[in-house]
């Protein structure tokens, strides 16, 4: 949940909430600031809520060396954003306090057959490992370089 928002929860996930920038997601890469929880990687950057960064954003990528197959990697791709739609309230809940945003780049890592249940599991706990993380000295420590 973003300031000023409702209190209500959304389970929503609108285009402004998905992350298209390829020169955002290659900083996310270049900070080399993740967490991992099998069979997802989440690479990620706390910046100061602004008008520039209203909202938290998110990308999901599936390489095509662990899934052959294009109807693979989208169905893996849409359970990793199910999985985020359902339970962003648990990442949103604490950096709206913060007056925080996160971008969040989900990489897959499992080589195995994946279920929901599974890809659902690693994407709260990667959500409850960000929203622990200290966000403020992360981000007064990006301002600083």
């Amino acid at each position: 949940m973003q300031p000023g928002e409702d209190k209500s929860v959304s389970f929503s996930f609108p285009k402004k909430e998905r992350l298209c920038s390829r020169l955002q997601m290659e900083q996310l890469l270049s900070l080399k600031q993740s967490v991992f929880s099998y069979p997802l990687k989440c690479y990620f950057q706390h910046l100061p809520l602004s008008d520039e960064n209203p909202v938290s954003k998110m990308a999901v990528s599936v390489p095509k060396k662990l899934e052959k197959t294009a109807v693979g990697r989208n169905k893996i791709k849409r359970w990793v954003r199910e999985a985020y739609r359902l339970n962003k309230h648990l990442l949103y809940n604490d950096l709206s306090e913060k007056g925080v945003v996160v971008n969040m780049l989900f990489v897959c890592v499992g080589k195995e057959k994946l279920s929901f249940a599974l890809v659902e599991k690693a994407v709260v706990e990667i959500l409850r490992t960000i929203s622990c993380r200290d966000a403020m000295n992360s981000t007064s420590a990006k301002m600083i370089k």
